[in-house]
């Protein structure tokens, strides 16, 4: 089988599927262009934080090799504190 033979059987069905996705993809933007979402409200720093902080902890890590001596604790999640 020659390779310009498939051009037809093969080109043809993947170019009628490329340019249906675009044109569904194009009437989907139309129609979800009238969608509204909830205005995000800006926090500045001279309102009030009344939000609990959020602290990550990185204790279920294994730990790594440095190439230095560090204690297990070293790469253990820490604690944060301070006044904001």
């Amino acid at each position: 089988m020659d390779i310009d033979s498939l051009i037809v059987p093969i080109g043809v069905p993947v170019t009628i599927v490329t340019v249906l996705f675009v044109v569904l993809c194009i009437v989907s933007m139309v129609f979800s262009g009238g969608v509204k979402y909830p205005e995000v409200k800006e926090y500045t720093l001279d309102q009030r934080w009344e939000r609990d902080p959020l602290l990550f902890s990185a204790t279920d890590i294994e730990p790594m090799a440095l190439p230095r001596h560090v204690e297990p604790g070293d790469l253990d999640g820490s604690m944060a504190s301070g006044k904001w």
